[in-house]
């Protein structure tokens, strides 16, 4: 039970770190306000955390986590392999969505030189991708001269780009229309 109480005000504290960054960015992140929005003394974060960098660096790896488990229960779900691949895509818009200004400035702040972490991180979200496309192939849904590792990689790189509107219906219907059909005439 204590334990239990220990990993809530953890979450707490870090869906309040989240909302404030949403709010205000990294500049306006206070240890203060997060306390406040997560109802506890500002001394129990550094009970949990030894700075504001192992804050955003836990912050990252709750998110990112959280949202490789949802991707890993789609992807060994029973469905079909484009019902599937839609419902990830969906997935991972709104995952850059959430996070859409904030990561490289929060990965920045959270790890002097955050690309080994971060790729580090990266690689489950490509193991799980490379797993689904398999599944693909085996079903006969995707055509078995493509490398499930490379097919993994451009997948992981869509819903990337901060220059493109990703939110709504016809990103995610002309993306998959590309995905099933091609470029070639």
């Amino acid at each position: 039970m204590v334990k239990e109480a220990r990993v809530d005000k953890r979450i707490a504290i870090l869906e309040a770190t989240l909302a404030v960054l949403t709010e205000k960015g990294l500049s306006g992140l206070k240890v203060e306000e997060v306390a406040r929005r997560a109802e506890v003394g500002k001394g129990t974060i550094y009970l949990y955390f030894k700075d504001k960098q192992d804050l955003l660096r836990a912050l990252v790896e709750y998110r990112t986590f959280a949202f490789y488990q949802e991707v890993a229960a789609v992807v060994h779900s029973p469905r079909p392999f484009f019902e599937r691949l839609e419902e990830v895509l969906a997935r991972r818009i709104a995952w850059v969505e959430e996070w859409r200004g904030l990561w490289a400035a929060v990965a920045r702040e959270a790890e002097r030189n955050p690309q080994p972490w971060l790729k580090g991180m990266h690689e489950r979200y490509l193991a799980l991708l490379e797993a689904l496309i398999r599944s693909g192939q085996e079903e006969g849904a995707v055509r078995e001269d493509l490398s499930p590792r490379l097919t993994a990689a451009i997948l992981a790189a869509l819903g990337c780009s901060s220059s493109v509107d990703l939110s709504g219906k016809a990103y995610m219907e002309h993306l998959l229309l590309v995905l099933r059909k091609g470029v070639g005439r």
